[in-house]
């Protein structure tokens, strides 16, 4: 199960990383092009808390408790992907 957990550990930290990193090698030329950037953001933090929450459930399901603990840490650089987003769009 360990590696399975891992697996999602990857999931959670190199998609975004990697949206990121196209992001700032090709910076928005204009603002619709930065508010679609925001939105794919948006988007790929949607999916994550999705996909976190699913496994979380089902391990919450199956009992598996020591899991869903695990399991439920990977919210927090979907968190910290969150507080990006409002950065990004100017919030702070």
């Amino acid at each position: 199960m360990s590696r399975n957990l891992l697996v999602r550990w990857l999931v959670v930290c190199l998609i975004p990383l990697a949206t990121l990193a196209v992001f700032a090698a090709n910076p928005p030329e204009d603002k619709p092009q930065h508010l679609i950037n925001g939105i794919i953001l948006a988007c790929e933090a949607t999916f994550l808390f999705k996909f976190v929450l699913f496994d979380t459930i089902k391990h919450h399901l199956k009992q598996e408790f020591d899991l869903k603990r695990k399991t439920m840490f990977l919210f927090i650089p979907i968190i910290l992907l969150v507080v990006y987003l409002f950065h990004y769009f100017g919030a702070f």
